[in-house]
C-alpha cells in the first residue's frame, strides 16, 4: 500500500489508519508506533497519539546513527580525518591497480585479505566499519600507497598522517559501543524495546574521556545528543505511563530498573501492579462463570 499522496503528517497518519483496517489489526492491540526522525513522520505519530493513544517510539538504530554522524561532524579534526579516510578508500575502490597491489601487500605481510569498506552516512555503522577496516589494513595500505607504480609523484597526500591514524584508533574505541548498541537494537528474533533504557544508560557511562582533545569533544557532543534525543526515556508519570519503562520492568534482565532513581522505580512497579490487578479483575468473572458451568455439568442429577 504505497502512499501516493504528499507525505504530509496528516496523510501519513491517515495512511497508517488505512493499513490497520486493511490488515484487520484490532486497534486496541496497538500500543506504539515505531518511527524514524523525519519531521513529517514525527508529526504523524503525534496525530495518532492524540487520536488513538498510540505511543510514539523513535527507532533506536536510526537515532544512534544520527548521534554518531552529528558528533563526527561537530569536531573539525575528526571531520577532516573521516573525510580523508573516505577519499583514501574511494581511491582503492576506483583504482584496479591499487586494489590489486593491496592484495599482494596483504599476502606478503600476512594480513587478512579483506577489502576496504566505503561508508554511507545513512547506513548504520558504516563509518565505524570503514574505520575499523582501515585500522586493520593500515600497513598494507601504507605500503601500497608508497609503491611508485601505484601512487604517482605528488599524490602521496592520499595516505593518512600519523596523527590521523592515531585518531582513527581512538575513534574506533568510542564508536564501538554505538556499533554494539545498534546491532542489539536491530535484532528481529528477540524483544528490543525493553533493552532501550539499559542500552542508553550504558552508552552514557561508556563515553569516558580519552586523551585526544578531538575525541573528548566527540564524546561530549555524543553524550549531549543521546541525552537530548532520549530526554523523556527515564521519566515516568502514572497518568501517562512510559511503555518503554513498563516493558523493561517486565523483562527479567532489567526488571530491577537499576538505571532509574528509587522513586521512579517505585512508580513504575506500582503502576504495573495496578495494571495487572485491573486485567485480573477483568478476566476473573469469565473464569468464574466457566468454573460454575463446568461444576454444574459435572454434578449428577437427582434420581
Amino acid at each position: 500500500m504505497p502512499l501516493e499522496e504528499r507525505h504530509t503528517a496528516a496523510n501519513i497518519a491517515d495512511w497508517i489508519e488505512e493499513v490497520i483496517v486493511k490488515f484487520n489489526i484490532p486497534p486496541e492491540k496497538i500500543k506504539a508506533v515505531v518511527h524514524d526522525n523525519g519531521a513529517n513522520v514525527v508529526a504523524a505519530t503525534k496525530i495518532l497519539h492524540a487520536k488513538h493513544g498510540y505511543e510514539p517510539v523513535t527507532c533506536a538504530g536510526h537515532t544512534l546513527n544520527l548521534v554518531v554522524q552529528n558528533s563526527l561532524k561537530s569536531q573539525q579534526a575528526i571531520s577532516r580525518c573521516v573525510g580523508a579516510a573516505r577519499t583514501l578508500v574511494e581511491h582503492f575502490k576506483k583504482s584496479e591497480l591499487a586494489s590489486t597491489k593491496l592484495k599482494v601487500k596483504q599476502r606478503n605481510m600476512g594480513t587478512k585479505e579483506n577489502m576496504l569498506l566505503q561508508d554511507v552516512c545513512t547506513r548504520w555503522n558504516s563509518t565505524y566499519a570503514m574505520l575499523t577496516r582501515l585500522q586493520e589494513q593500515r600497513w598494507p595500505v601504507t605500503a601500497t600507497l608508497s609503491d611508485p607504480e601505484v601512487t604517482q609523484r605528488g599524490k602521496h597526500y592520499l595516505d593518512l598522517k600519523p596523527d590521523q591514524w592515531g585518531l582513527i584508533e581512538e575513534l574506533n574505541q568510542v564508536l564501538e559501543p554505538f556499533h554494539s548498541a545498534t546491532v542489539l537494537m536491530s535484532g528481529e528474533q528477540y524483544v528490543t524495546l525493553s533493552s532501550l533504557p539499559h542500552v542508553v544508560d550504558k552508552i552514557k557511562k561508556l563515553l569516558q574521556n580519552l586523551e585526544s582533545p578531538p575525541v573528548v569533544s566527540f564524546q561530549t557532543h555524543a553524550k549531549e545528543q543521546v541525552t537530548t534525543r532520549w530526554k523523556n526515556l527515564g521519566e515516568f508519570k502514572p497518568e501517562s505511563p512510559n511503555i518503554t519503562l513498563l516493558a523493561a520492568s517486565l523483562d527479567p534482565r532489567f526488571r530491577k530498573l537499576k538505571f532509574l532513581p528509587a522513586d521512579q522505580v517505585f512508580g513504575v512497579k506500582n503502576t504495573l501492579q495496578t495494571m495487572a490487578l485491573a486485567v485480573k479483575q477483568q478476566v476473573r468473572p469469565t473464569g468464574s462463570r466457566n468454573e460454575t458451568s463446568s461444576t454444574a455439568e459435572g454434578t449428577p442429577s437427582a434420581a
